[in-house]
Parts: structure tokens; sequence; C-alpha cells
């Protein structure tokens, strides 16, 4: 009975100690990582879902990918110049508002007086972080001549998705390279919060330097060739190669009625000039010399119902593609509305099972 009872015991203490273990293991799975304290509070999923962030190659393309700029790359020489961006200060000379965006495909893009960038992540100012999740696990070789063309399409069709990224990283770290030349650029980018309040200028000259001096400006991602690129250009880009033929790059209108006001000033541009033309040549008509000549007339007579259609044609141009644009947008709305439903039903349904 006593030896029974020892046994049992010690049974006892055994699964009580693989219990703690297993308590233990659990709890350092749900401790958080030592990067939390750098990442966004939330992030949203490709399904619109909003959740806290994790170190996941997919949260990673998500941050610092440029996918849409590389799909037009052959383009790109349309909407910018191939050299690097201009520093801060020369942005606030030519009077552009620095407007901070989250996304990286809209960093360095400019329209009107205003451009967009990305603020600097403070995970990217880690080294330990460059090296535990952005350094290439599987070997991939990496161009090292310095061209951009064929040579790094190739080579960017055989690396992995971290080399990918770090190229990515690599490349939106040298454009703020380019962007805070002098300290007047840093102190713009602090007072834009582009950068951290705790930069100081030493520290930022020691990182730049560090990063030109690794020489590894021919390992970025190749939309990092270019500079600033037009935000009109990249529109008309992705709707004359039908990409999206409707809304473009980053739809121009915020709302019909605006789409409607930029279209009518256009229209009244045109009602403008069609009135003075038509003054002159009603003037010329009045002339003997004009009067007589049937070039004239035949002009005259051309152009009178021109003026007189043109407008007509442009008005029901512009509301053909203002319907087209409606019956789009409700589709994909309607499409939209349909894919969300089923998420959010599958969703419920996992919970409750």
């Amino acid at each position: 009975m006593a030896r029974d009872e020892r046994i049992s015991g010690v049974s006892s203490r055994k699964a009580a100690k693989i219990l703690r273990i297993a308590e233990d293991a659990t709890l350092d799975m749900q401790k958080p990582s030592s990067y939390d304290d750098l990442l966004p509070a939330s992030y949203r999923t490709p399904n619109d879902d909003i959740e806290p962030p994790i170190l996941t190659i997919d949260f990673l393309k998500q941050e610092l990918q440029v996918e849409r700029l590389n799909d037009i790359h052959d383009w790109l020489w349309l909407a910018g110049r191939p050299m690097p961006a201009r520093p801060l200060y020369y942005q606030k000379a030519l009077r552009r508002d620095i407007v901070v965006h989250e996304r990286m495909d809209l960093h360095l893009v400019w329209v009107d007086n205003r451009i967009f960038l990305k603020p600097i992540p403070r995970y990217l100012l880690d080294q330990q972080f460059w090296q535990e999740h952005l350094g290439c696990k599987e070997g991939c070789s990496v161009p090292t001549d310095g061209r951009h063309d064929s040579i790094q399409e190739r080579a960017e069709s055989t690396t992995c998705e971290r080399c990918k990224i770090h190229q990515c990283a690599l490349g939106f770290i040298l454009s703020y390279a380019a962007l805070i030349s002098y300290e007047s650029d840093l102190c713009i980018a602090k007072e834009a919060n582009l950068v951290s309040s705790e930069t100081t200028w030493p520290a930022w000259r020691s990182h730049v330097k560090k990063v030109l001096a690794e020489g590894k400006r021919h390992k970025i991602n190749k939309r990092y060739i270019f500079g600033e690129l037009r935000l009109a250009r990249l529109n008309k880009i992705y709707k004359y190669t039908w990409r999206s033929p409707v809304r473009g790059y980053v739809s121009a209108y915020t709302s019909y009625v605006h789409f409607w006001h930029r279209n009518l000033v256009r229209i009244a541009s045109l009602f403008a000039y069609l009135v003075v033309v038509l003054t002159a040549m009603q003037v010329g008509l009045a002339t003997t010399r004009l009067q007589a000549s049937y070039a004239f007339q035949q002009a005259s007579f051309g152009f009178t119902v021109f003026s007189v259609l043109a407008p007509l044609a442009f008005v029901g141009l512009v509301s053909a593609f203002s319907l087209g644009a409606l019956l789009y947008n409700l589709n994909a709305t309607f499409a939209y509305w349909r894919k969300r439903s089923a998420t959010v039903e599958h969703s419920r349904a996992v919970n409750i099972a």
C-alpha cells in the first residue's frame, strides 16, 4: 500500500512538472517579439480584416513591396527620371507640401503641389532586424554588375521572397539617403514626422555613410532606379495599358461632383475658344475681300457646324464615361460586398465551431 502511494506521488509530481513545462512553452510562444514596439498597431489583411501585425513574409511584403510600379517598369520613364530623389529642402523650394502616406507604392509620387512620402519604419533602422528578417536563407544569386535591365529581371525571377523584400527595403533606405542629405533636410523630416524625433544628425550621417559604403546600390528593387514620379502620368499609364482603365493608378476624382466640375471647366474653355473664333469669322465675313472668298465661306460654314456639334459631343462623351464609371463602380461594389459577406460568414462559422 505504501509502495503504491509512493508511486502515485511520483507520477503526480512528474505530471505536474510536464504541465508546467507545457505552460511555459505556451507562454513563450505568446510573448511578443523584441520588435513589437517598432511595428504598427494594426495592419489590414488581403481580406480587409484588421489584425495585430506579426513579423511574417506576408506582412513585410505588404509593408515594403512595390509590385504595382514594377508591373509598369518599362513605362516609368514617362513618369520620372532615372535619378535619385532630390533633397527635402529642394522639395520645399518647389513649394511642395509633404504628405505622409504609409503605402510604399506611393512613396516619392507627386501631384500638383504635394509629394507623398512614407515615414521610415523604425525597424528598418535596426541592423539586427535586417539580419533576422531580411537576410536571405536560400543563397540566392544577386546581380553584381550594377546594371538594372534584363540581368536584374532574370535575377529577380530566381530570388526568394526575403531577397525581394530586402531589395525593396534597401531601395527605400537609399531614397531617404537622397532625401535627407543636409542637416536642414533632417529638420524638415522631423517636422513632417518622417523620422523619429530622437534621430540626431551624427547618428543619421553615420547610418547613411555605412549604407553607401557597403556598395549595395546595385541590389535595390528596380523601382528605386527612378526617384520622384508624377501621379498624373502613372494614372495615364495604368489607363492606357488597360491595367485599370477607369480608376488609373490612384483615382483622380473623389466624387462625381469633382469629376463633372473638372470636365465642365474644359467644356467652358472649349466654348470660350469657339466664341473667339466665330467672332473673328463674323468680322471677316463683313469685309469685302473675304466675302468674295469661296474657301473662307466654306471654312466658316464647316466651323459653324463644328461649333454647334463639338460641345454636344463633348458633353455626351463625358456623360457616357461618367455612366460607365458608375456602372463599373456599382459592379465592383456588389462583387466586393458578396466576397466580404462570404468571408465574414466563414469567420463566424469557424469561431462557432
